[in-house]
């Protein structure tokens, strides 16, 4: 594994266990690592601020971004001012930076509700996506309606005038649908495009939360940090389902018509999570390339197995392929967000497909962050074979937590997430790191 960094890494005697495993998996699953540059990112949101004091929050997670047609960077996010979530009072905020992403906005509150209010996503409509009525930004929440357990209802507002106001919200899938256990959602919606070879389908993955989760996933469950919700044991509200296999599963809800109307699918065409772990926060991308044999989606997954999990999607098949999990690729039970890029490989007669993967590459901490540059190859398997992996945040013994991509229109690549202690952060990927990190894929 070479790396591109002038500074030699510390002696083994002197890194931590944490260091050391980083260091491990480099070796064995990196082809070359491109280092972080500091320079490149900007909190979005700190705990530190005035403007963060003045509304009292001391809690910001699952952050996500959008760009208008007049090149308007948008991020929402979950806060409250209970330092944990699921409380009553977690709500959405907004903000918006006019150069780029170096700067941003004091937050406004798009949307408050009686319970708590989840993983906000944002999508933004072009004007001919829309029918040509005129750009639309959509942003995306769940809503706990009936319990405590992330999620419930899956809900939508809108706005024409980025941001500055929004719409009453739409109900676009209960928390009583699929069994009756809540509905969350929290990666971004791939597809709508004019480009889309399937007419410009926009998907929007989610996720079933079994009803009495943060019970019996405990260990690995963010509702576990709470302490005053541990004394307390609650049983499924009247038309909740308790925890079984027949109620967890993730999946898209799908537009057919640029946002404008929505649908679920049957039951039958969502994946189910196998025995051995839960799937959720789900991620999924649209493969661009015409003439290249299936698979036209591919659906990555968190896992409490160590491992990220992924599915892949058939054009003209409605349903996924089993899901399996990517044996290379480990995953310390948080979320993982992808963002697509083809490639025609130099080397060879068939194309290749490259997935821009960000994740927290190790089995237990959320620590270092990066992209994994992944290939798919024409079966829709992957390739298993080293890959090159740019760092964003290179601290092995940090804390760095539900990041999620994001294609601006310049080309270059951002990533949102939460940095705990600190608030919400944001790392700019530029073009020519990604093209140079493809020219390094292309030449293993």
């Amino acid at each position: 594994m070479k790396d591109t960094e002038e500074d030699a890494p510390p002696p083994a005697s002197h890194r931590t266990e944490n260091e050391l495993a980083y260091a491990r998996w480099l070796d064995d699953h990196v082809s070359e690592r491109v280092a972080a540059n500091p320079s490149n990112s900007s909190d979005v949101f700190a705990f530190d601020s005035t403007h963060a004091k003045d509304a009292r929050i001391s809690y910001a997670h699952m952050a996500t971004m959008a760009e208008t047609s007049g090149g308007l960077f948008c991020a929402a996010f979950q806060c409250s001012s209970d330092g944990c979530e699921g409380k009553p009072g977690q709500h959405i905020r907004f903000c918006t930076s006019a150069d780029r992403g170096r700067t941003w906005s004091d937050t406004t509150v798009p949307m408050y509700g009686l319970n708590a209010l989840w993983s906000p996503v944002l999508h933004y409509c072009e004007e001919k996506e829309n029918g040509g009525g005129g750009g639309e930004l959509l942003l995306f929440y769940s809503e706990s309606r009936k319990q405590l357990s992330p999620g419930g209802d899956v809900k939508l507002i809108r706005s024409r005038d980025e941001g500055k106001s929004w719409s009453e919200p739409e109900t676009l899938m209960t928390h009583e649908r699929y069994g009756g256990v809540p509905k969350v959602i929290a990666n971004r919606a791939c597809g709508g495009g004019r480009t889309s070879p399937d007419g410009g389908v926009l998907r929007l993955p989610f996720w079933t939360e079994p009803t009495d989760s943060w019970l019996r996933y405990r260990q690995y469950h963010p509702m576990a940090e709470n302490a005053s919700l541990l004394k307390k044991v609650y049983s499924s509200p009247p038309g909740s389902a308790d925890d079984n296999r027949d109620s967890v599963y993730c999946g898209t809800i799908d537009s057919r018509d640029g946002g404008k109307t929505w649908e679920t699918p049957p039951i039958e065409q969502l994946v189910s999570f196998p025995k051995e772990t839960w799937l959720i926060e789900n991620s999924v991308v649209q493969m661009l390339d015409d003439g290249f044999d299936a698979p036209q989606y591919v659906m990555y997954m968190r896992s409490a197995t160590g491992q990220v999990w992924y599915c892949t999607q058939k054009e003209g098949d409605p349903v996924w392929s089993k899901p399996v999990p990517i044996e290379n690729l480990p995953n310390p039970n948080s979320k993982v967000s992808a963002e697509t890029q083809s490639c025609a490989c130099a080397d060879e007669p068939s194309k290749r497909r490259i997935i821009y993967l960000a994740i927290n590459p190790s089995q237990t901490l959320r620590a270092p962050l990066g992209l994994s540059i992944r290939t798919i190859d024409p079966s829709g398997q992957e390739s298993g074979q080293k890959t090159p992996f740019i760092e964003i945040e290179d601290d092995p013994n940090g804390n760095f937590a539900y990041p999620t991509t994001f294609r601006a229109s310049t080309g270059d690549l951002f990533v949102i997430y939460s940095v705990w202690g600190v608030g919400i952060r944001v790392h700019k990927i530029p073009l020519e790191t990604l093209q140079k990190a493809l020219r390094l894929e292309k030449s293993m």
